[in-house]
């Protein structure tokens, strides 16, 4: 897989690379991956195989979609009012 990070994207990751939190760019990623897993399925108790099989099973569940900045700025809203609602204690479903 091949991806294109925004400028701001590449800034974030040499910034806490230059900070020293990690050691790489590589090292970075691979950290946000995880806790994208992690956050994916929080109370999964199978094991990490098992998550990532489910995870590529999820990707490759439907059409590819293009990651385009209109499609980041739908996704970015869309999580900000989840963040509201849950804040809120309203359901994400409710609309």
């Amino acid at each position: 897989m091949s991806i294109q990070l925004t400028p701001e994207q590449e800034q974030r990751i040499r910034t806490v690379v230059n900070a020293g939190a990690y050691r790489s760019a590589e090292e970075a990623l691979e950290a946000a991956v995880a806790a994208v897993e992690i956050a994916a399925a929080p109370d999964f108790e199978g094991t990490q195989e098992e998550l990532e099989e489910l995870l590529l099973e999820g990707i490759n569940s439907g059409e590819p979609v293009e990651a385009d900045r209109a499609f980041w700025n739908r996704l970015r809203a869309e999580t900000d009012e989840m963040g509201r609602r849950t804040r809120r204690g309203t359901s994400i479903r409710e609309n």
